[in-house]
């Protein structure tokens, strides 16, 4: 099946070459990308992979979940909880491998968990680039798998004696949840003064599968799952707002800007085996969450020189309540079933782009942070201080035929876990030997395009990678409720160590674009959370882990017009990572997945304008868990459901127009998701052990630029 997908795809591809040389269609835009601190280069010519989703493709995605927005770029899934919370997995790394920025500032939002939801809303974002292999030169630590670096809009700027302004809103619904979202984005300039901002709400109640047999007490084991239909404990809610000034003078721009998130979950789980009745759907956590970010960054042109200063503040705070929906978590304060834990962090940068130098320009720069994680109340992760500070540089040549880029970078972490305070419950974890941690590493990326004819270059990179243990996972102790697992950190924990290289043979056109990467990534003392077999308080143990692993895989990916006003799209990724040490798979590692999609633009149809109807279908294929060492792997062995998964295909139909009123440009879109109501589980979703994947799901959504 996998390699009659491949050809299938493959045969599309070419077939869809060959066609667009016979019609004269609409040129694809081309999207610059900020892969290059030195120079604005399209996503096709820089050595790394990038990928750019846009605010109008942000809107289109209609969801809140940074993860299901970002899974059509080939290499990059989603662990997915519900229908809010996704993690960007990039070429099999996730968690803390992957570096999620905030206008390239580094973020905090406590997203060490399996299903702990990156505290951003999509819909503020102007844009979000993915760039997919270790970035670690210009990033820093935790950048082993990847990037996502969520854009917010840049102030507009008027000039002397002017003004202007301009906007969008947006409203969007959902039938399977009855999900609702409420937006506004607005930009205004006097003079050399702009501001923007930005509000969202967005609600919704519990999600519901497709209606399937489940398991009872009483039924012989199998894998059916212990509920579908209507899925308690899946409701959300939350809000976000955005403000930003700017102002900009002949020497440059200085940007102040506040960006807030708050949100409340709930998490499905299910009682114990020993309950009685056994199985029953229980909330296993509720959540409260809140993310509060200041930025201050500018832009100083100081001749040939350009000096970019930048300053950040956040303050996160988690309250959760194990065992109980957020309705209810009041009445668990004080309790040992209630976690308030929160972490201000600042982060501080310097860059400076220096002119050429020989057939180099490129940037330097001195970074560091300070972290304070405070534990209010409860038992998970104890109160600790971290620190670093890096030197890094980045330089490219441009040389014609070849785009060089190459980087050297030294990180130096610290963390320090005292001994007093609340921190005396955790001495189970750790002790005087080993609260403080020491690491440090150097990182370095090699990058080279070559453009071998006016359609065609090849690109390649080789990078090495460094990422410190965090926090969480040296010196975590306690009930997690949100996985409902004891979840234990391992204080000799080192540092991990990459060494990646990919090659890419990349093909484009006025009409067609398409990429082939093939990569390869080892893994030196790579951390993993394994289950251990023991139990606490009837709820699986789990720790971190190390070892060594290889992760190797190809990608593909391709845009065509076949006609006018036809345009088709896909993509494929065949993934395996290998714990080579223990000769087994790697864990939560994706499946191999295609796409395909095609958009037809009917043109106008009265005062509606490009009236486009879209067909998608996305196959995944089978996959089973590396071992039982894996989270969730304890459902083989349940009498109901299943930690592996059966390979499935998922439809999709959607049709959106372009409309005036009051000669205002408006878009309307109304799709299908699972348009045929497909019973599947997938394996990344952290659901699959007890419970089906989203029904099908209509939504509508309507939005007008001002």
């Amino acid at each position: 099946m996998k390699n009659t997908l491949t050809l299938s795809l493959f045969a599309s591809s070419l077939l869809a070459l060959q066609s667009n040389a016979r019609e004269q269609v609409v040129q694809l835009e081309d999207i610059a990308v900020s892969a290059s601190p030195v120079h604005q280069h399209q996503a096709y010519d820089v050595p790394a992979q990038v990928d750019t989703v846009t605010s109008e493709e942000i809107s289109e995605k209609q969801s809140a979940s940074l993860g299901k927005i970002l899974e059509d770029i080939p290499g990059v899934n989603s662990i997915s909880t519900g229908s809010q919370a996704g993690k960007p997995v990039i070429r099999g790394m996730t968690g803390e491998r992957v570096k999620v920025l905030s206008n390239g500032s580094s973020t905090d939002s406590q997203t060490y968990g399996i299903r702990h939801v990156h505290n951003i809303d999509p819909f503020l974002a102007e844009r979000i680039e993915v760039i997919r292999g270790a970035q670690g030169v210009l990033y820093g630590s935790d950048a082993l798998g990847g990037i996502v670096n969520v854009l917010s809009a840049k102030p507009l700027f008027a000039g002397d004696g002017k003004s202007l302004y301009k906007g969008e809103i947006l409203s969007e619904y959902h039938t399977n949840n009855q999900e609702w979202m409420n937006g506004i984005k607005a930009k205004a300039a006097e003079g050399k003064i702009g501001i923007n901002l930005g509000l969202s709400t967005r609600s919704a109640e519990n999600y519901k599968t497709p209606d399937h047999p489940t398991w009872n007490p009483g039924d012989p084991a199998g894998t059916l799952p212990r509920f579908s239909g209507e899925l308690p404990f899946t409701n959300f809610e939350n809000r976000s707002a955005n403000l930003a000034l700017g102002y900009e003078e002949e020497w440059g721009n200085i940007v102040l800007e506040n960006t807030y998130w708050h949100s409340y979950q709930n998490y499905l789980g299910h009682t114990p085996g020993n309950a009685t009745p056994p199985f029953e759907a229980i909330s296993s956590a509720g959540q409260e969450l809140s993310n509060n970010e200041t930025q201050l960054r500018a832009e100083i042109v100081a001749g040939e020189w350009l000096i970019k200063p930048g300053i950040s503040h956040t303050r996160n705070a988690r309250e959760a309540a194990t065992g109980t929906p957020y309705e209810q978590m009041e009445s668990k304060k004080g309790t040992p079933d209630y976690l308030d834990l929160q972490v201000k962090r600042t982060d501080a940068k310097l860059a400076v782009i220096h002119p050429m130098l020989g057939i180099f320009d490129g940037e330097m720069g001195i970074e560091g942070y300070t972290k304070e994680q405070i534990l209010r109340e409860g038992k998970l992760a104890p109160s600790a201080d971290e620190k670093g500070v890096a030197l890094y540089i980045f330089e490219e040549a441009d040389l014609e035929e070849f785009i060089l880029q190459a980087g050297l970078r030294y990180d130096r972490r610290s963390i320090d876990a005292p001994l007093d305070g609340n921190n005396a419950q955790f001495s189970d974890v750790f002790d005087a030997t080993n609260n403080s941690k020491d690491f440090g590493a150097f990182g370095g990326s090699l990058g080279l395009t070559y453009k071998a004819t006016e359609h065609w270059n090849i690109a390649a990179n080789l990078t090495r990678g460094f990422r410190a243990p965090s926090i969480f996972e040296l010196y975590a102790g306690g009930i997690h409720g949100g996985v409902q697992a004891y979840q234990r950190g391992n204080p000799e924990l080192e540092e991990e160590t990459t060494l990646g290289a990919d090659l890419s043979l990349r093909y484009k056109d006025e009409k067609s674009r398409a990429t082939l990467t093939f990569y390869r990534t080892s893994v030196q003392e790579y951390i993993y959370l394994e289950n251990t077999g023991n139990t606490v308080n009837n709820l699986p143990e789990m720790q971190n882990q190390q070892t060594d692993a290889r992760i190797e895989g190809i990608e593909f990916a391709f845009e065509t017009h076949i006609a006018e006003a036809t345009r088709l799209e896909g993509a494929f990724e065949i993934i395996r990572g290998e714990d080579t040490k223990n000769d087994r798979a790697l864990p939560l590692m994706p499946a191999h997945n295609a796409r395909l999609a095609v958009h037809h633009d009917f043109g106008s149809l009265w005062q509606l304008k490009n009236n486009t109807l879209s067909l998608d279908l996305k196959y995944v294929d089978a996959q089973k868990v590396g071992g039982s060492y894996e989270p969730f792997a304890q459902y083989n062995t349940m009498p109901f459901g299943s930690a592996d998964t059966t390979g499935y295909t998922l439809w999709g139909l959607g049709y959106t127009n372009d409309f005036e009123l009051f000669e205002k440009a408006g878009r309307f879109t109304i799709r299908a998701n699972n348009l045929f109501d497909k019973a599947y589980r997938d394996f990344l979703d952290t659901y699959k052990g007890y419970a089906l994947g989203m029904g099908r799901d209509v939504s509508f959504s309507v939005s007008l630029k001002f």
